[in-house]
Parts: C-alpha cells; sequence; structure tokens
C-alpha cells in the first residue's frame, strides 16, 4: 500500500477538481447555443427598433406634408413627368414599384429628394444654409439623408429612399397616389426587395 503524502492528498484533489474532455466539450456546447441565442435576439431588437424608427419618420413627415399644403395648397410635387420611369410623383402604371434599389433607384431618389427639398426649403443637405425667406417644415439628421452635398434625399434605416407620390396639380383628375386614397403615399419597403406591400411601412397600413 503505497504510503499517504501530502503532496498525494494535494494530487488527489486537483484531479477530482479538474474537468474531463467531455465536460469542457458539454460546457463550450452551452456557451455556443447561448450566444447563438443572444445574437439572434439582438437581431430581432434592431429589426424592431428600424421599423419603429421608419415608422416615426413617416409620421413627422405626413405632419409636415399638412404643414406644406395648409401654406401653399398643394402637396409637394416635382417637375418630371408624372408616371415616367424616372419619377414617383406621378400615378401608377399597374403596381407599386417594388425594389429601390436597382430597378427604381432614380424614381424612388428623385421623388424623395423633392420631398426633402420641399420640407426642408434646401436642396443639398451638406452645403445649403436655409434662407429666411423659405419655410422649411422639418429638420433632419445626418444619418436621414443620402447624397448630402448633392440633390439630397430622406434615406429610411435601412439606406434605401422612402417612397413618395400624390397627385399633380396641374392635371388632379388623372393623377393620385398609389393607394388611392387622395392624398399622399410615403412609405418605406422596409429593406426587401419585393413588391408585397404588407411587408412595407406606409401612411396607408
Amino acid at each position: 500500500m503505497p504510503k499517504t503524502t501530502a503532496l498525494n492528498v494535494v494530487l488527489r484533489k486537483n484531479m477530482s477538481a479538474s474537468f474531463t474532455l467531455v465536460e469542457l466539450l458539454t460546457v463550450i456546447a452551452i456557451i455556443a447555443i447561448l450566444a447563438a441565442l443572444t445574437l439572434a435576439a439582438g437581431t430581432g431588437v434592431l429589426k424592431k427598433a428600424a421599423r419603429s424608427r421608419a415608422s416615426s419618420e413617416i409620421q413627422a413627415m405626413s405632419t409636415a406634408l399638412e404643414g406644406y399644403k395648409n401654406d401653399n395648397g398643394i402637396y409637394p410635387v416635382g417637375n418630371t413627368t408624372a408616371g415616367s420611369s424616372s419619377s414617383l410623383l406621378g400615378p401608377p402604371t399597374g403596381a407599386y414599384p417594388g425594389d429601390p434599389v436597382v430597378a427604381n433607384v432614380t424614381a424612388y431618389q428623385n421623388s424623395s429628394a423633392a420631398l426633402f427639398q420641399a420640407l426642408s426649403g434646401i436642396t443639398n443637405y451638406a452645403t445649403d444654409i436655409p434662407l429666411s425667406s423659405v419655410k422649411h417644415y422639418m429638420s433632419f439628421k445626418a444619418n436621414q439623408i443620402g447624397s448630402p452635398t448633392v440633390n439630397s434625399y430622406i434615406k429610411d434605416p435601412w439606406n434605401n429612399s422612402y417612397g413618395y407620390s400624390t397627385g399633380d396639380n396641374q392635371t388632379p383628375q388623372g393623377q393620385y397616389p398609389f393607394n388611392g386614397s387622395g392624398f399622399f403615399d410615403l412609405w418605406s419597403t422596409a429593406g426587401t426587395t419585393t413588391s408585397a406591400t404588407n411587408t412595407w411601412i406606409s401612411n396607408w397600413q
């Protein structure tokens, strides 16, 4: 029988207190699962925050548009041909426009730029100084603006242009918003590339 010494006692205690390979792998697996759950929860929170911000911005712009109409008699319109492929300021040509990034990027940016100019009283966010003689209806932050130095436009939390459509004061009987309400349409596609409007954030839902 081996002699029990103080050293043997310490070694046995250390061996009994150490982790086996299976235990280490189990702990690592648990940590990985918790990290994945945390990441998924964090992504969900970010998506919800982005949608909430877009909804708030649409509400604020809608209020500003009403102020603009009270003063000017009409909602802001652009100087492009209604219904053309380069503008969303005229009537729909059939269905809602979809992706604001690829096929419709110019159309979205043109209408959003017209909206920015009308509400802010300036054309270029970073370089223009608002004139005291020009009324502005809404102030914007840098993270809301695309192309800050040339033809600035308003962008949503997904860095896409907001969609904006309204009637044309020249021929109101032939032009209307996409939703047919007779007022204006203001929307974000919420980062999607689909024309399925039930996934969008808008002033008509």
